[in-house]
């Protein structure tokens, strides 16, 4: 599998940062529903990105 570029990097970490920086500043203001929410969306993409990217790797390992 070849190497994610720096940009699709990028993409994915911000999108993990936002949602937990939105969900903990959530938190911090008192709208705890929406804040775990958030929190929860957070975790959920980082572990849908590193499923899908260790399913690609296994795909082309098999190839």
């Amino acid at each position: 599998m070849e190497k994610p570029d720096f940009e699709e990097l990028v993409y994915i970490v911000s999108g993990v940062i936002f949602l937990a920086s939105l969900g903990i500043g959530l938190e911090i203001v008192g709208d705890y529903v929406i804040g775990d929410i958030m929190l929860f969306l957070s975790i959920l993409w980082a572990l849908s990105i590193f499923l899908f990217m260790r399913y690609l790797e296994r795909k082309d390992n098999q190839e």
